[in-house]
């Protein structure tokens, strides 16, 4: 039996009507709704007390819970956990995830002169969601942290997720031309040179990342176009279970070393991990392992994802019963903490 759209979509609905001022007609092409779908949606979502003043997102003390307990288990700053149904498909889950990241962005963003930027489906949604004026203008700067990819797949098109961020933010943002991927030792023209040195000089200085996460590779069924097709054979035989900006890593956090390799444009992972705030945006799709190895390795400060993959997250690690699931507990090394530490510290 077909249930209704769940709380994060009516949600978002209401935050188009509302916050973005779109019309009940914008709002119905936008999701794939009728109008009269569209005025019931908004009309449900007073009854939910989701319209007041201002928009309250989402939450309950079951994802409070999940959200206390994943930050503390995995050891991140903090942990957003947002409600979705069971059946929720990987598009709606993305959305539901980005929804609230628009919300949470501007404020974990605003005391950061320098903020890179990832891919990805949540990533480029969230993109899509922030509003005009989300942050107070002139900073901060937004840098690529991975070259283009792609001729079709907006989700990988990292210009135009700078591009969205500094204008809703009222900020400068940096652009990339140079393809994430290329053969190995493939050289350089002089100006291409150049752009990369501009680009590792910001990498240095990043304060704060906005990054997404993949499913493993097995489970992906698209993989970067530009990946060699040996390599893509080698990833999917491998014990990989996700990847950051197409470094691909193992369950210890362990980056994916193939024997036909290739060069990537894209900050070091150990870079990454020195990172003051890097906040990942994902969910669905089998990711749990990728976040749990990622938090373990010290790649992610930060997290927002959805309820069922929390639950699943705490699982594979194991912890003390909550209110959702009983699991057995076991310990957790986070390898990437002393590096973090170290760097903030400074």
């Amino acid at each position: 039996m077909k249930t209704g759209p769940d709380v994060s979509t009516i949600y978002r609905i209401a935050r188009y009507y509302y916050a973005e001022g779109l019309s009940q007609e914008d709002i119905a092409a936008k999701e794939g709704f009728s109008r009269s779908q569209i005025s019931r949606l908004i009309e449900r979502a007073r009854d939910l007390g989701l319209v007041k003043i201002t928009l309250i997102p989402p939450t309950d003390l079951r994802t409070e819970e999940l959200a206390r307990t994943l930050a503390a288990r995995l050891g991140l700053v903090s942990a957003i956990v947002v409600p979705v149904r069971k059946s929720a498909d990987a598009d709606e889950i993305a959305m539901a995830i980005a929804t609230r990241a628009a919300d949470l962005l501007p404020e974990l963003l605003s005391g950061f002169d320098i903020v890179g930027l990832g891919w990805g489906n949540t990533v480029y949604k969230t993109a899509e969601l922030l509003s005009k004026g989300s942050g107070k203008g002139g900073k901060p700067l937004f840098v690529p942290l991975i070259g283009i990819s792609g001729d079709d797949n907006p989700n990988l098109q990292i210009n135009t997720i700078i591009d969205r961020f500094s204008s809703c933010f009222r900020a400068k943002g940096l652009f990339v031309n140079i393809p994430s991927v290329r053969e190995k030792n493939a050289p350089l023209s002089k100006i291409e040179e150049q752009r990369v040195v501009v680009l590792e000089e910001r990498w240095a200085q990043v304060e704060a990342a906005v990054i997404g996460l993949g499913a493993p590779p097995s489970d992906s069924p698209n993989l970067i176009d530009e990946l060699p097709i040996e390599y893509k054979a080698e990833l999917k035989k491998s014990k990989s279970c996700g990847d950051i900006l197409a470094h691909f890593f193992d369950s210890d956090g362990e980056i994916f070393k193939p024997e036909h390799g290739y060069d990537l444009l894209a900050i070091d992972m150990e870079q990454l991990a020195k990172v003051k705030r890097s906040i990942c945006l994902a969910g669905g799709g089998n990711k749990q392992a990728g976040i749990v190895a990622a938090a373990k390795a010290g790649y992610i400060t930060d997290l927002v994802t959805d309820e069922c993959t929390a639950i699943a997250a705490l699982d594979l690690i194991g912890g003390e019963e909550g209110s959702w699931h009983s699991s057995k507990p076991s310990s957790m090394a986070k390898k990437g903490e002393a590096s973090r530490s170290e760097a903030n510290s400074k």
